[in-house]
C-alpha cells in the first residue's frame, strides 16, 4: 500500500529541516572560527606591542609595523593560520581538497618564517590568544595547551617525554625565561615563573618561581606581571631583589 501524499510531504519536510540544521551548524562554526582566529591574533599583537612599545598608543599603523618587524609575532601568526586551515580541513570534509591546496600555497612563507626565526611550533596544540614568543627565536614549542598572557623566551624547548610521550600544559600568565627546557605530562600553574636555564619535568603550582637543573623552588606568591610586560628587566636581579625584600 502506497504512502499518503501528506506522509510523503512530511518526510521531505523533515529531511529538509535536518539539512538546514546541519548547514546552519557548519555556517555557525565557520563564522565562529573566523572570529576566534581574528580575536586571538589581535591579542597576540597587543601583547607584543605592550612589550616592544611600552606606554605608546596602539593604532593600526603601529600594529602593521610591529607585524612586519617582529619575528616572534610572525611565528605565532603562521601557527594561527596553519591551525585554522587544519581545523577547516577537519570540519569541511567535502572541501578538504580546497584547504589542502591553500596549505600548499603557504609552504614557502612557512619555511621562510621557520628559517628566519629558527623556531617551530607544533600544529596539534592549542595556544590561547595573547601569547608572546621571543624575537630572538631558537624555540621548539610543543606544549599541549598554553594559556593567555604567557611569554616564551629565546632558546626554549618545550616538548614530550621519551618515557610516556606526555607533553606539558601551561597555564595563563606564565613567564618562561631563556634557555629553559620543559618536558613531560606536567602542568605549569597560572602565573608561574621559570628563570633562565631552568629544566622542568614536574608539575608546579600557581605563582611559584623555579630555577636550576633540576628545577628547585626559590619563591612563592610571586607577581611576574613586570617580567611579562617589559623586556628591559633582568629577571634574576628582579627576583633576587624581591627575595631580599621579603616580598
Amino acid at each position: 500500500m502506497s504512502r499518503l501524499a501528506k506522509d510523503i510531504d512530511t518526510v521531505h519536510l523533515h529531511q529538509r529541516t535536518r539539512a538546514d540544521v546541519v548547514s546552519f551548524h557548519l555556517s555557525t562554526l565557520n563564522q565562529l572560527s573566523h572570529w576566534q582566529i581574528g580575536g586571538k591574533i589581535n591579542r597576540d599583537i597587543d601583547v607584543a606591542h605592550m612589550r616592544c612599545r611600552l606606554n605608546r598608543p596602539v593604532n593600526q599603523a603601529s600594529r602593521l609595523w610591529l607585524l612586519a618587524i617582529s619575528p616572534g609575532l610572525q611565528l605565532i601568526l603562521m601557527y594561527r593560520i596553519n591551525r585554522w586551515l587544519h581545523l577547516k580541513r577537519e570540519h569541511n570534509s567535502d572541501r578538504e581538497w580546497f584547504w589542502r591546496v591553500m596549505s600548499i600555497f603557504l609552504v614557502p612563507l612557512r619555511w621562510a618564517i621557520k628559517i628566519n626565526t629558527k623556531s617551530e611550533i607544533a600544529q596539534d596544540i592549542e595556544i590561547e590568544g595573547g601569547v608572546c614568543f621571543s624575537d630572538q627565536g631558537h624555540i621548539i614549542f610543543g606544549a599541549l595547551k598554553t594559556g593567555e598572557g604567557t611569554v616564551i623566551g629565546t632558546r626554549v624547548t618545550i616538548g614530550m617525554s621519551h618515557v610516556n610521550n606526555g607533553r606539558p600544559q601551561i597555564g595563563r600568565n606564565v613567564w618562561i625565561g631563556s634557555d629553559c627546557v620543559v618536558y613531560g605530562a606536567i602542568t605549569i600553574g597560572e602565573g608561574a615563573t621559570l628563570l633562565p636555564g631552568t629544566v622542568l619535568s614536574k608539575s608546579i603550582p600557581a605563582g611559584v618561581v623555579m630555577q636550576g637543573n633540576p628545577a628547585r623552588l626559590v619563591l612563592r606568591n610571586f607577581d611576574n606581571s613586570e617580567l611579562r610586560t617589559r623586556q628591559d628587566i633582568d629577571a634574576l636581579q628582579y627576583v633576587n631583589a624581591k627575595r631580599a625584600g621579603g616580598d
